[in-house]
């Protein structure tokens, strides 16, 4: 067994892994060291993979000590079933425009704990995925934003992009079918890790339950400035083979504009766990500028 090297990417997280054989299972012991890292780190880098669906959702799930659901479980998919961050696939997911800061499934109340992106086609340049940690923000939340948001509540929706685009019209934005939200302490407990959250967005934070609107968007941006702060920022930019990991409720992510004809950007995409929803919710993509 070939010993995993680290080496850290960012002062606050983020490291990279050299040295892992990809195969399903991995032994006990790579297993450990991994889940390790991933909870010391939040996202996990790995460079030159060549992978398939197969073991990027195995190790998706290993990552957070669960088991791939078995066909007729809930959140099952078929392997062959393969979702798509992609500008050039023809139902790839946000195939263009900017991201605001955001974590998957924010308005559910039982979102995804892990996401997974590898590199199947990458063109130079390539728009990178940026990440900022909520854990962090959390810990060195100043004490007068602390004190104002004690007990407090966020309510989430599918896309408030809109609503912050601050006059760009390249900020993608989601229309889905339906109003799933939901309302959960802005002070939030990590499920699995029991880590102490900074749970608000860009994306998908609508306002603060019970504070009038322009009052709640005006902390809401306080919160915002010291959440994105420069210091608080890793960005991850793309080559092919490239997977990168990461725990999609202690950090969010976001992106730069991605044009629809500029190089050739597909990311393919596991969730763990899945949601256990009816059916995957796809929503209808446009500009916030249209």
């Amino acid at each position: 067994m070939v010993e995993l090297e680290v080496r850290q990417l960012n002062p606050l997280f983020g490291a990279e892994v050299i040295g892992l054989e990809p195969k399903v299972p991995l032994d006990d012991r790579t297993l450990k060291t991994l889940r390790e890292m991933f909870d010391k780190y939040s996202v996990l880098v790995f460079r030159d993979l060549q992978i398939d669906n197969v073991f990027q959702n195995y190790l998706s799930y290993a990552l957070i000590g669960r088991d791939v659901p078995a066909p007729g479980a809930v959140g099952y998919r078929d392997p062959e079933h393969k979702a798509y961050i992609s500008n050039k696939e023809a139902t790839g997911i946000a195939p263009f425009g900017r991201l605001l800061y955001h974590s998957d499934m924010m308005w559910s109340d039982q979102p995804c704990q892990l996401l997974s992106l590898y590199g199947v086609d990458v063109e130079e340049p390539s728009q990178p995925t940026v990440f900022v940690s909520a854990a962090h923000a959390w810990k060195t939340l100043p004490a007068d934003l602390r004190s104002r948001i004690e007990g407090r509540f966020a309510e989430h929706v599918h896309d408030n992009s809109y609503q912050r685009a601050g006059g760009d019209a390249n900020v993608m934005t989601a229309k889905f079918a339906d109003d799933d939200k939901v309302r959960l302490p802005i002070g939030h407990r990590h499920p699995r890790t029991g880590q102490m959250l900074l749970y608000v967005c860009q994306q998908m934070t609508s306002g603060i339950a019970d504070m009038p609107a322009a009052e709640s968007e005006a902390l809401l941006e306080e919160l915002f400035q010291h959440l994105y702060a420069p210091e608080n920022v890793f960005e991850h930019h793309w080559h092919k083979g490239d997977l990168v990991i990461w725990d999609n409720l202690a950090l969010q992510h976001a992106r730069p504009n991605v044009m629809a004809d500029g190089p050739a950007r597909t990311l393919r995409k596991t969730f763990a766990p899945m949601p256990a929803m009816p059916k995957i919710k796809q929503p209808e993509f446009s500009l916030a500028g249209m």
